[in-house]
């Protein structure tokens, strides 16, 4: 392991393990190595790790460096037999199997930086106000001299005028402004211009993460810059120990020394920024108990100072810019909210002209059909398809799920369905076709159980082909109701491959109603977390008096509503219920099947 010796005359020699790639050696106690003699700069010199080896740099330090005896004016590439002489120490790398990764670098704006473990040396801060709630604010300089002259008084009332007129500039600018990112190059510009000693500000924010997996992992990133000082193109410095201490603590603080490795490039000289004074303040959401981001602004070559009055001025800012950076959050949002809902609307409204318009007026037969979806799409389906033998096909299905997928899956299923009732020889054959469909589209992302009654309607036979549904009920003439056709299932569609689907028959009397519905119905649930349950199912369907078919299907479904009260919809509910006429019933004509006649029927439209 390579280990940096140093050895220094009034001092014992000491190693300390080079783990990191880059370390600021100097006098300050946020250094990587602090060497404590009046010889060593604040931030001395830096040893970088490159695949060639170590290199030293001096930075602007006042003694300089030396290699080997001899001071240095650039990096300077190091091995295991030279000595590096800082102030009064000597310093010197042993063991040299020198493995490294070079450190990237980086100048642009939207440039990610990582909090160092060093923390802000608080002796450092000169003023600071609390934004957070704390109510904290203090100027360390005022706690020093609590007298206060008619100049003092002067300067708190120029500063009291300057606040009136920040809050007009704000508002006129917030009331321009459409987008909360286009805010911040036009308040960097005001910044500026509020601020005559500085030379640059910076707006630092939280930002997704492109390289985490995680969408809600955020990172740190320079959102953008501005310097009084158009012409300088250096890249643009951050002090990170000062911005991680404001956001932490949700206070703003002035220092005159900012302790702070600068760097983004591990190859520039910290000191080649020249700050000499730096204001930062947090962007705070007092709402949401969250920060939005920072601001900085420093003097990098004017040698100007900031006052606890500045800072007080730039979190009155940061508060106006917070503010309406809430508004527009919550506006977008709104908004975003509004356009889903306009969205979900419009699907809902395609979706409904998919499913029959009215149900077939057929003589000797009436029809009523049910159906709410759990959001505004799902994925329940049903159809009445009259085929070539004058027979009618009534199927209903129910696709896994609920929701726009779901729906989705449902719009390809009516079509498939229309489609292979028509292509196919037998009804068994149109079935596993659509199995063969769902499997192959969907690769058992989705399933569907479906029920498809044929019936004729001049004897009452009906076919019932069941994949995975709940079975039919039947309403019989005696007052009693039973499922039919139980045990005779295949399997739902999308599930296994060549599965078949039996054929069960049974004969609808004249007064019967036979009934097909999704599970969504016995499923309901109300309150306290009960479910409708088959059974009751089973009683609402009852016709001991002869009901017609509307008063029957809305028994049923009005009962549902009683009883889940003002509990959530939990699934996608659908019903159709069709019922032969008793001998002699006289209705008006229709189209379907030739010479017809029209039954009463209602959608229900929620």
């Amino acid at each position: 392991m390579e280990r940096l010796v140093i050895k220094n005359p009034e001092r014992s020699t000491r190693t300390q393990p080079l783990t990191s790639d880059v370390l600021v050696i100097g006098r300050q106690r946020y250094c990587d190595v602090v060497l404590q003699d009046n010889a060593t700069s604040r931030e001395h010199a830096k040893l970088t790790r490159s695949p060639s080896g170590w290199i030293v740099e001096d930075l602007q330090s006042r003694n300089g460096v030396r290699v080997n005896g001899r001071r240095i004016d650039k990096p300077t590439l190091v091995g295991a037999n030279d000595t590096i002489q800082i102030g009064t120490s000597v310093l010197s790398i042993e063991d040299d199997s020198l493995v490294s990764t070079p450190s990237d670098s980086a100048s642009s704006p939207q440039e990610q930086f990582s909090w160092r473990d060093d923390s802000l040396d608080l002796t450092m801060i000169k003023s600071e106000v609390g934004v957070g709630g704390s109510g904290r604010a203090r100027s360390i300089l005022a706690e020093r001299q609590k007298r206060r002259t008619v100049y003092d008084c002067e300067r708190e009332i120029a500063f009291l005028e300057e606040r009136v007129r920040v809050l007009l500039d704000v508002a006129r600018i917030l009331g321009k402004i459409e987008d909360a990112f286009d805010l911040i190059p036009r308040f960097l510009d005001n910044l500026l211009r509020l601020f005559p000693n500085a030379d640059a500000a910076c707006f630092i924010a939280p930002v997704r993460d492109d390289e985490s997996d995680d969408p809600e992992r955020r990172v740190w990133k320079l959102i953008d810059h501005k310097r009084r000082d158009e012409s300088d193109s250096r890249p643009f410095k951050i002090s990170r120990a000062i911005v991680r201490h404001v956001v932490s603590t949700k206070t703003a603080v002035l220092s005159d020394s900012p302790a702070d490795d600068l760097r983004f490039d591990s190859y520039e000289s910290i000191l080649a920024s020249q700050i000499s004074s730096v204001m930062c303040a947090p962007i705070y959401d007092a709402a949401n108990d969250k920060t939005l981001g920072a601001i900085q602004i420093d003097s990098r070559r004017s040698g100007k100072t900031f006052e606890h009055n500045d800072l007080k001025l730039l979190v009155l800012v940061a508060n106006q810019i917070a503010v309406y950076m809430e508004n527009q959050i919550y506006r977008d949002d709104l908004v975003k909210k509004k356009e889903v809902e306009r969205e979900m609307r419009l699907a809902n409204q395609v979706q409904r002209s998919l499913l029959p318009l009215e149900p077939p007026k057929l003589e000797g037969y009436e029809f009523f059909d049910y159906y709410r979806p759990a959001k505004n799409v799902g994925g329940d389906y049903f159809d009445y398809i009259p085929l070539s033998d004058g027979s009618l096909a009534i199927i209903l299905g129910d696709v896994s799920g609920h929701g726009v997928s779901a729906s989705l899956v449902m719009v390809n299923l009516s079509s498939e369905a229309r489609y292979g009732l028509a292509l196919e020889k037998t009804t068994s054959a149109a079935m596993e076709r659509l199995n063969r469909i769902i499997l192959e589209k969907y690769r058992h992302s989705f399933f569907v159980t479906l029920v498809l009654l044929v019936l004729d309607p001049k004897t009452g036979t009906t076919r019932i082909f069941n994949a995975g549904h709940p079975a039919p009920v039947v309403s019989k003439v005696d007052g009693s109701s039973e499922r039919v056709g139980e045990g005779r299932n295949g399997f739902m569609l999308g599930v296994v491959p060549d599965s078949d689907y039996p054929e069960f028959v049974y004969q609808l009397q004249e007064g019967e109603s036979i009934a097909i519905m999704s599970d969504g119905l016995a499923d309901a649930m109300n309150p306290s977390d009960e479910r409708f349950t088959d059974e009751r199912i089973l009683e609402e369907l009852k016709n001991p008096t002869a009901m017609n078919v509307e008063q029957l299907g809305r028994r049923l479904v009005d009962n549902i509503k009683i009883f889940e009260d003002s509990a959530e919809q939990s699934d996608d509910q659908c019903l159709v219920v069709l019922r032969r006429l008793p001998r002699g019933a006289s209705i008006p004509k229709d189209s379907f099947g030739g010479p017809t006649i029209a039954v009463k029927a209602i959608r229900e439209q929620d």
